[in-house]
């Protein structure tokens, strides 16, 4: 929410400055998120009326005007097309700075003199019309400073408000809370009923159905309103400070009424309605024309205000494009009500709606608003833009208001709880000044929260309260003696930042991608499951949860590649989500990372090439390496959607599947827009996270000793099941396994191949004899050969 602080000072005007009256909102809890000027730099402006208009004699476009600033008639060359004798428009004198830097000299335009310029709102930053000159209307004082009568030289302060403080959504509601923090009283505008012409047959009537979703529904006729064209600039100004659109007079000032008193209103166009009016539910099916031109299918939950032909609003969220209001409207129904938040909540989001009006109903409003907000806006209406005023009328077969919880309040467990002494007479002026009822027993109090304030209902809430009032800066952290213990949990099992750490050491970047994200990529990674989708997508591009890691990881390769991006290594961790409804989804944690691009950096010594399967293989191994889990890795031929047949294998520890690693397949490059090849990889976080940690030891003392074998193996079978078979026989003292050579061809049966294998073996005690070598290398062939393995001849 955003307002005017002049605005709120004309309600309660605490002796701080701006820097202080927002410290002091923000430790109250309504922090304070922006702080800036509500106009931009310019002087010396003042309201001008044009005398006369004449053609310029040199050029079509441009007219000669003489504008008087009420002291002296300067000569003035304008071009704007709305320029007309009479108008009263800001003039920029000679002298004058206007917001982009221009200052406005004296000068000769197509051989015209040209005393000053004649601005629009836009030129000087205060709205994006630059259709024509600034239009004031009649009543602007001729001669006045232009900052000085929009009174300009104020700050527009931006507040987050958390979802249980709609009672701050208003200026009423900002005043109420400043007047408990400062101390000071409200001065609230007068607000008077206007004068009331009695109505009989032509009112429609009304009346309330579904009481329980609106227990006050209140309506007034006003008729004979004159065609009008401008809103009031002051109520025009307050609006653009609050971040409000100006549309049309009478949409404007109920636009105001509810900023100024937080309840959301609307005006009904009468001649356009017909028969009476009912607050009632839709029948499923039905449909409205929306304001904004939405065709909308209602639901049986949605709450509806309609007539004898049908919906004319979906109440507290958007009113009907058929009975909405317009410059020549002369009659209208006006309407103030109370919608509870259940009757609203969510059917805004349904329709992919957002308004005031549902953002305020879905937060709690004050039941007691309608009355005093119809009357306020009435007064506006008529005193602005004329018209007669029929009485309030109020829907028959509304119910009573709940009454509101009283809360008993300890000021002895109150002081205990916060830890600061809080007397009794301290809490009861401080809840006062909120506008509760208080009353008194010693030092317990009996508090009667005021309607606004949904939230408040527990002891536990008024403590709250009462610390904010306070000012969290206040509190002071009492002084105990404690002993320190240095230290941290020993960590026994792999966590995400080990393995974010390993990976940053093979060059990855570290990503952070959406959990939601297009139906379309997700299809394109695992087409063969259905995703969970979302009932309320922010974006068309965020309808699904995303079922894997890997989409987010590419979106994230097609835009670097996009930019030129030479080598590309990004890794991530987080969760992904399958089931295919709410109700069956599953979540579990996942490693993926991707590389694309160079697979080094250009250099003289070495010729650069594009990355291939065994880069990011190697980047795989050497995170298992890290993780402690090289002997538990092993790797089997796959098929996956998304991957290039033959490029494709899962990554297996201790035999069990943890992941896939591979190069995209050509379809799948395609819907992401990358530029291949692109090699991925993904692990279960279980799969790797919940193992041992790696444990370091010294480097032995004694020898080691390395053998050498040729292996005859089917071309067929991979290496790491050899490499199991090796690892299974060798013994305690093999350290590694590695291949070196591999031989196709002559001397070699078809159909096999010839792997030349390295063994190290060492012992961390002694030194180990070459029987004891021979021995293992025999008990290793011996069960190679039950594989049909053998050794080369």
């Amino acid at each position: 929410m955003q307002f005017s602080e002049h605005w709120l000072r004309s309600w309660i005007d605490p002796e701080v400055d701006t820097e202080e009256l927002a410290h002091r909102l923000t430790m109250a809890g309504l922090e304070v998120d922006a702080i800036e000027p509500a106009a931009p730099a310019f002087d010396n402006v003042v309201v001008g009326v044009v005398e006369s208009v004449r053609p310029h004699p040199d050029a079509d476009k441009l007219r000669v005007t003489e504008v008087s600033d009420g002291e002296t008639t300067w000569q003035v060359v304008c071009g704007a097309p709305n320029v007309r004798e009479g108008m009263l428009a800001p003039l920029a004198r000679v002298g004058a700075t206007l917001p982009n830097g221009m200052k406005i000299r004296q000068a000769k335009l197509r051989g015209e003199p040209s005393h000053g310029m004649l601005c629009s709102a836009a030129e000087l930053g205060l709205s994006s019309d630059h259709a024509g000159l600034w239009d004031l209307p009649a009543g602007a004082p001729i001669g006045a400073d232009l900052r000085e009568w929009l009174d300009l030289d104020d700050h527009v302060i931006e507040l987050g408000i958390t979802p249980n403080r709609g009672d701050v959504l208003s200026i009423a509601g900002l005043a109420q809370e400043c007047a408990a923090l400062f101390d000071a009283p409200v001065l609230a505008p007068e607000t008077r009923a206007p004068e009331v012409v009695v109505h009989t047959a032509r009112d429609a009537g009304i009346a309330a159905d579904a009481s329980d979703a609106c227990p006050v529904y209140l309506t007034q006729v006003i008729e004979n309103i004159p065609a009008r064209s401008a809103t009031d600039p002051v109520i025009a100004e307050r609006l653009r400070r609050a971040g409000v659109n100006t549309v049309e007079p009478i949409v404007d000032i109920l636009n105001y009424v509810m900023l100024e008193t937080g309840q959301p209103m609307h005006a009904f166009d009468a001649e356009k309605i017909d028969g009476d009016i009912r607050v009632r539910w839709a029948t499923q099916g039905e449909t409205m024309a929306a304001l904004n031109d939405q065709e909308l299918t209602l639901d049986d939950d949605c709450l509806v205000v309609a007539d004898q032909q049908g919906p004319i609003a979906l109440a507290g969220i958007i009113g009907s494009a058929g009975s909405g209001v317009t410059g020549e409207t002369h009659r209208i129904v006006l309407e103030a009500a109370h919608f509870t938040p259940e009757a609203v909540a969510g059917r805004a989001r349904r329709f992919g709606l957002t308004t005031d009006a549902a953002f305020r109903f879905e937060r709690g409003v004050d039941p007691t608003l309608p009355a005093e907000a119809i009357d306020r806006a009435a007064q506006l209406i008529t005193d602005y833009l004329g018209g007669t005023a029929g009485p309030v009328r109020e829907a028959e077969g509304g119910r009573e208001l709940r009454d509101q919880p009283t809360i008993p309040l300890d000021s002895a467990w109150a002081s205990n709880r916060l830890g600061m002494e809080i007397p009794a007479d301290q809490a009861e002026h401080l809840l006062r000044q909120l506008g509760c009822h208080v009353t008194r027993d010693g030092d317990r109090l009996s508090v009667e929260p005021p309607t606004r304030r949904f939230d408040l209902a527990i002891p536990e809430d008024l403590l709250e309260e009462l610390a904010r009032l306070i000012g969290y800066d206040n509190f002071r952290a009492p002084i105990t003696r404690m002993t320190p213990e240095i230290g941290l949990p020993p960590v026994t099992t792999n966590t995400t930042t080990q393995i974010g750490t390993l990976m940053a050491d093979r060059g990855y970047f570290e990503a952070i991608t959406y959990s939601f994200i297009d139906r379309e990529l997700d299809r394109a990674i695992t087409p063969a499951s259905e995703p969970i989708a979302l009932a309320n997508p922010i974006a068309e591009q965020m309808a699904v949860m995303r079922q894997s890691l890997w989409p987010g990881l590419l979106e994230a390769v097609a835009h670097n590649q996009k930019r030129q991006q030479p080598a590309i290594r990004l890794f991530e961790t987080g969760h992904r989500f399958s089931g295919g409804t709410a109700a069956e989804a599953s979540e579990s944690g996942e490693l993926a990372f991707v590389l694309a691009g160079q697979a080094a950096p250009e250099q003289w010594s070495r010729p650069t090439r594009p990355a291939d399967f065994y880069d990011i293989k190697g980047d795989l191994v050497d995170l298992l390496e890290g993780l402690g889990l090289q002997d538990a890795v092993s790797f089997r031929r796959s098929e996956h959607p998304a991957l290039h047949p033959g490029q494709a294998a899962a990554v297996l520890i201790d035999g069990e599947p943890v992941g896939e690693i591979g190069a995209l397949h050509p379809d799948t490059l395609k819907a992401f827009d990358l530029k291949g090849p692109v090699f991925v990889c993904r692990l279960a976080l279980d799969g790797i996270s919940q193992r041992p940690l790696a444990q370091s030891r010294p480097l032995s003392k004694f020898p080691q000793i390395r053998r050498d074998l040729a292996l005859v193996t089917p071309v067929s079978m991979p290496f790491a099941e050899l490499a199991v078979t090796i690892r299974g026989a060798g013994g305690p003292y093999l350290q590694s396994i590695e291949p070196f050579d591999r031989y196709v061809g002559e001397g070699v049966a078809e159909g096999q191949q010839s792997l030349a294998v390295k063994l190290v073996f060492q012992n961390e005690e002694r030194t180990l004899t070459d029987d004891e070598i021979t021995d293992t290398i025999n008990h290793i062939l011996e069960h190679l050969r039950q594989k049909n393995v053998e050794l080369r001849g």
